[in-house]
């Protein structure tokens, strides 16, 4: 025997259905589903015996109809049970909004609040149009990244018109 062949480990992997409350048949069926579909069974083929067919009509529709609907009773729709999906739909169907042309008042509403909003965003913290540029000069946004205290001297500009003047009155 080699040593890789000792050292192997074997691993399980255990499915999320293993030892779930509420289960039958090896966790694989809800107990809630499993007699859901029995109630709605027993009732689909009380149904279908009191019709006036021949057996093999009955035969058909039973096959036709009773079997798919039991399958999709023990299934379930997206993990729950058909009876909580059927109230959860009729719930739906009862409190759905309907859409409709908006009428003028609606309309009127909305563009106050569109307006007051849109004035909010411009008074905010400046915006994204409203900022100045910094005057500091190149050694101040240096020392600021580098994280200095000291700030140093900050050059006073002239005036633009000021300047012209001293250029035009020194002949």
């Amino acid at each position: 025997m080699k040593i890789a062949q000792r050292e192997r480990v074997d691993v399980y992997t255990i499915p999320p259905n293993f030892a779930q409350e509420g289960t039958i048949l090896s966790g694989r069926v809800r107990f809630r589903n499993a007699f859901e579909a029995g109630l709605l069974g027993i009732f689909l083929l009380q149904i279908l015996l009191s019709m006036d067919f021949g057996v093999r009509v009955k035969i058909y529709v039973g096959v036709a109809v009773l079997i798919p609907a039991l399958i999709f009773a023990v299934l379930g729709v997206q993990g729950e049970s058909l009876t909580s999906f059927l109230f959860q739909f009729v719930r739906y169907l009862n409190r759905r909004r309907v859409l409709t042309v908006p009428d003028g008042k609606y309309r009127l509403k909305r563009n106050r609040r569109l307006a007051k909003l849109k004035k909010k965003s411009r008074r905010g913290k400046g915006g994204g149009n409203h900022r100045k540029r910094g005057k500091g000069t190149k050694a101040e946004a240096a020392a600021g990244k580098a994280g200095g205290k000291e700030k140093p001297e900050r050059r006073e500009e002239e005036p633009k018109g000021a300047a012209e003047e001293e250029t035009a009155a020194t002949p």
